[in-house]
């Protein structure tokens, strides 16, 4: 009750975006951002055909503006989760249809082609940036105080947000930071982390061309992740689907 009022139990509850729910997982979350944003990204596809134009960096500029915002809204929370294959597969669904392939086509080609990186390198930053601006707060603001909290649930071994972010500073070579619970430069920093991110990535994204033999015909006349000149240079729309495919 609240007041003489009976309030509704429900298993989730959405506020300001986020589904909270009794598991406290983001899954419905990630799910409703993903469905919100592929028909966003449908609507750009549309419109695009239909006035003819195919440039890539309209599309990608199109898409990083409007739809991209939709896939990482309040990822500050939720990106540094595991299960964010929802988020991404719209990135990719994207990035096929631009490109005239088959809904199927390996992941790893389509960022070869494109030049894109998974959305992980911005939810991550995302996160890392939101972390670094609690560590920044006065202990009496409420985020701050809720950030003690996590961060001595983490130090009882308890599995919070506190520990992802620890985990991921470490993961990619800056544990540093997170004894010091902090940097000078959080600009450069965060810039610095992103690009960490990305040479990752592009160590995993060579190692799965040359460990798998469906990629060896691909892989000897593409070794780098760079958007393919063709997509560019080809004007005629037909072409360039025959020729990506």
């Amino acid at each position: 009750f609240f007041g003489d009022q009976i309030l509704e139990i429900v298993n989730k509850y959405k506020y300001l975006g986020i589904y909270l729910t009794k598991r406290l997982t983001f899954s419905p979350t990630l799910d409703d951002l993903a469905s919100r944003a592929r028909k966003g990204m449908l609507a750009i596809v549309k419109l695009l055909w239909s006035i003819g134009e195919h440039s890539p960096e309209i599309f990608f500029k199109m898409f990083d503006s409007q739809i991209q915002p939709i896939l990482t809204y309040g990822s500050e929370i939720w990106g540094l989760s595991d299960n964010q294959e929802c988020i991404e597969r719209v990135h990719l669904s994207a990035l096929k249809k631009f490109m005239g392939v088959s809904s199927k086509s390996p992941r790893h080609l389509i960022y070869g082609e494109t030049g894109r990186y998974p959305l992980y390198v911005h939810t991550y930053a995302r996160c890392i940036k939101f972390w670094l601006r609690l560590t920044c707060m006065d202990d009496k603001r409420y985020p701050r105080k809720a950030y003690n909290m996590l961060l001595n649930l983490q130090r009882q071994n308890y599995n919070t947000w506190a520990c992802s972010i620890r985990n991921v500073l470490y993961k990619f070579g800056f544990g540093v930071v997170w004894e010091m619970q902090g940097v000078g430069d959080v600009k450069s920093f965060i810039k610095e982390f992103k690009q960490r991110l990305i040479d990752c990535f592009k160590q995993d994204w060579h190692s799965a061309l040359e460990s798998h033999d469906f990629y060896n015909v691909y892989s000897n006349f593409n070794h780098s992740l760079v958007r393919s000149p063709y997509l560019s240079l080809l004007n005629n729309i037909s072409v360039r689907r025959v020729f990506a495919r």
